[in-house]
């Protein structure tokens, strides 16, 4: 199976992030992918690869170009060493007239857990290139893809940053993807993927069904409920699942299994799994309690819905399980 993976992320470290009103240690690191590659790189199944180069206009296809242009701008006038958190992070469109170019960032911020770097910009297209190249590869005839991008990428909406996403990897994939039929995308993230939602809440042809800790409780709060459906063309196409923390695999299943039958009543001609492992128990910023081994049976239940599947990574922050989540996923999705 082909693995999709751009090593430039690994210069890629910022260090704080502004959560629950104090600065603390940012939780995605290189780390994270380091290991999952430790894990499948002696494995023969996986052959990994850096993507091609993509043409950075694909990305207007799923975000403004304004917010494009402008964090593009701010990540340009960065000194080497720093981290920006903008100033003000609210919609209000009077910062959009200011001359600063680090104020006018602020309109794009849903929160402040997310810095940009000098090369926020350029990582971010990099690891977006991985879930396009997944993407071209299942348009080929491909039945299994997995895309290894960093930093993830399902917070980030139509003209927002948030939740140490800045471009959103799933959905970009999935619109390349609905150049051939419908698409569904499955997200099983400990976090709600609002960015997602924001891009497709009104869209006839893309099924979004999110599974995450409901947004009383965690992160992103914003969005999440059973009561966003979707509007317009897109009423129906956006479901989500919110589940109470503490919840266990005997917990998940159902929802899971709802999840897929809805899937395969929509009938896509592919599917887009967003791949959170931060449902894990030992995860530091989820509250599941699901295990290494409930992977694999995760894995089982969505091989049958017999379509090509993509798999996007997104969250998951416990660095020594993240290997064998991976491969307890693959091994349940039938990968040989």
């Amino acid at each position: 199976m082909k693995v999709f993976y751009n090593p430039t992320e690994q210069d890629y470290a910022p260090k704080h992030s502004f959560f629950n009103g104090a600065m603390v240690p940012y939780p995605d690191v290189p780390g994270r992918t380091q290991n999952i590659l430790e894990a499948i790189g002696p494995d023969p199944r996986f052959q990994v690869e850096p993507p091609p180069a993509m043409n950075p206009q694909i990305v207007s296809s799923v975000h403004g170009e304004e917010y494009l242009e402008a964090l593009q701008d701010v990540c340009q006038r960065l000194s080497a060493e720093e981290e920006f958190f903008p100033f003000l992070s609210r919609p209000w469109p009077l910062l959009l007239r200011s001359p600063y170019p680090r104020i006018r960032m602020g309109y794009y911020a849903v929160d402040g857990s997310t810095p940009l770097l000098p090369n926020s910009f350029t990582t971010s297209l990099g690891a977006s290139a991985t879930a396009l190249a997944g993407a071209e590869a299942i348009l080929s005839g491909a039945g299994m893809v997995y895309a290894m991008p960093r930093p993830p990428g399902h917070h980030a909406g139509r003209e927002s940053f948030a939740g140490y996403c800045i471009t959103n990897h799933s959905a970009l994939a999935a619109q390349l993807l609905s150049q051939a039929g419908p698409v569904a995308i499955l997200d099983v993230d400990y976090h709600h993927g609002n960015g997602t939602q924001d891009i497709f809440y009104e869209r006839e042809d893309v099924l979004y069904i999110s599974i995450h800790c409901r947004p009383e409780e965690a992160y992103p709060y914003i969005a999440g409920s059973y009561h966003e459906t979707g509007y317009g063309p897109g009423l129906g196409r956006n479901i989500n699942m919110p589940l109470s923390s503490g919840t266990r695999w005997v917990d998940y299943q159902e929802p899971l299994a709802d999840a897929l039958e809805r899937i395969q009543r929509f009938n896509p001609e592919a599917v887009v799994l967003s791949a959170g492992f931060d449902t894990l128990a030992d995860d530091p910023i989820g509250t599941f309690r699901l295990t290494t081994d409930d992977f694999t049976p995760m894995g089982k239940m969505i091989s049958q819905l017999g379509k090509p599947l993509l798999v996007v990574q997104e969250g998951g922050y416990h660095v020594p399980s993240l290997g064998a989540c991976v491969l307890g996923l693959f091994n349940g999705l039938g990968l040989t």
